[in-house]
């Protein structure tokens, strides 16, 4: 699989001194700032260059170093920040070879971020000021491979279309589920739910004492003696009596 080209741009020198020109002490501060990025001690580059920001805050050099620092910070936002503000200050001075550093570092973060679209864009505009670079058209060719990559893995995904309720509401052996729910009620002993209209009516009755116990009983022994006389009393009247010969 093929990688985009290269990390970012290496850092800057500065040059020169005179009107316009940077601060002495930036100009030393940016070297040992340089130094410390090649050597990979970013926290330490990061310090020198911020440093030598405070005599000579607009110098677009410095934030596009300071940039490479965050990045090997892995702190890309602050990176992309930098590389922004020295593609700002670089379109003022008109140093068109910086501003051309200044936004192939950016796309080439956006590309690692997946920012596909975005990255795209600030190739182009790479483009704008080295047409021939073939780092840019390589890079913008290997994010449209991934680009189109992704479009074409999205797939639609099935919807499951709705079957007859009734079947829905059946079991896999044909039955409803409700007679399953009785069966089940029966094999554990439990009685059937009884029916919602029919509600049995409470006992309001007091507690019977042992006294109402046995009056009631002897009432009822007193009417199966009578029952028993009369019973007795019609058997005999009926029954035929015998003659005498």
């Amino acid at each position: 699989m093929k990688h985009l080209v290269g990390a970012s741009i290496i850092a800057v020198a500065l040059t020169g001194c005179g009107p316009g020109r940077p601060h002495l002490k930036t100009l030393e501060l940016n070297r040992e700032g340089n130094k410390a990025l090649t050597a990979q001690t970013y926290p330490g580059a990061m310090e020198k260059y911020l440093e030598g920001l405070r005599y000579d805050p607009f110098v677009s050099q410095l934030h596009l170093n300071l940039g490479l620092s965050f990045e090997g910070m892995q702190q890309a936002e602050k990176a992309l920040q930098s590389y922004r503000e020295a593609e700002k200050l670089a379109l003022v001075d008109k140093n068109f070879e910086l501003v051309f550093m200044a936004r192939f570092n950016q796309a080439q973060l956006l590309g690692k971020a997946k920012q596909v679209d975005e990255a795209l864009a600030v190739y182009q505009k790479a483009l704008e000021i080295i047409p021939s670079s073939k780092e840019v058209k390589t890079n913008i060719e290997l994010l449209t491979q991934q680009q189109q990559g992704q479009g074409g893995g999205e797939g639609k995904q099935d919807q499951p279309q709705d079957g007859d309720k009734n079947q829905q509401n059946q079991n896999q052996d044909g039955k409803d589920p409700k007679e399953g729910d009785k069966d089940q009620e029966q094999k554990e002993g439990k009685t059937p739910q009884q029916s919602q209209k029919y509600k049995p009516r409470p006992f309001n009755g007091k507690e019977l004492t042992e006294g109402d116990v046995k009056k009631i009983l002897g009432e009822l022994k007193q009417q199966e003696e009578k029952i028993r006389a009369e019973y007795n009393r019609k058997d005999v009247k009926e029954q035929p009596r015998d003659k005498d010969w």
